[in-house]
């Protein structure tokens, strides 16, 4: 009788494992894209927060004097494990799931929105206002100030800012929308928007340690 429980059990078991809904080939690329983005992101912040959490008084981090970025990092630690524990979770059951002609293609559009979130991000995280060589900025009031002078900061960066929201809102669509989209290229541009925009977030936030 133990044996038939066992039988029947391991019998279930399989039968969950191979009952996940077939994906066209873009469809799993896109979630194995999603999923690898996830991970990778994850791990960088990770990594990149606990040099600061790690660093001992009179030492340098990636961020300069450690305590400088220790409360942040301890906000980015946590963002960061777990969007690499669900990028693994994506990842694993991407593998898992057979590929068929008439399989679902769903995953297109978390790659897609994948994308448009990177161009938002990066939109906020390129900086507006930019003083010359020799002045500080004023957080408060945006001022450029120095010894003998202030006037109100100059502010470059807002068109980047809009460039890298319309790029990345732009790109996202086209994931969503053109199906016939070739997966290497689909893949690459998702790809390449999320490694810019971990590093750039990383760079401006918490350093990324060498």
């Amino acid at each position: 009788m133990a044996c038939e429980d066992a039988v029947e059990m391991s019998s279930a078991a399989s039968h969950r494992r191979t009952n996940l809904t077939a994906n066209t080939v873009q469809g799993k690329a896109a979630q194995l894209t999603v999923g690898a983005c996830l991970a990778a992101g994850g791990l960088a912040s990770v990594l990149a927060s606990w040099d600061e959490l790690s660093c001992v008084a009179g030492e340098y981090s990636s961020s300069g004097p450690c305590g400088i970025g220790i409360t942040l990092a301890g906000a980015v630690f946590p963002f960061g494990a777990i969007a690499f524990v669900a990028g693994i979770l994506v990842f694993v059951r991407g593998l898992r799931r057979p590929v068929a002609l008439d399989g679902g293609d769903g995953w297109r559009i978390g790659q897609g929105l994948l994308v448009v979130g990177c161009g938002i991000v990066m939109g906020f995280m390129i900086p507006r206002y930019a003083c010359p060589p020799g002045m500080d900025l004023s957080p408060i009031f945006r001022f450029c100030t120095s010894v003998d002078r202030s006037f109100q900061a100059p502010s470059p960066g807002l068109p980047w800012k809009f460039a890298a929201v319309t790029a990345g809102t732009l790109l996202g669509v086209i994931l969503i929308r053109w199906r016939s989209l070739p997966w290497p290229v689909a893949s690459a541009i998702a790809v390449i928007a999320s490694a810019a925009t971990v590093g750039y977030t990383l760079q401006r936030t918490i350093g990324i340690p060498l």
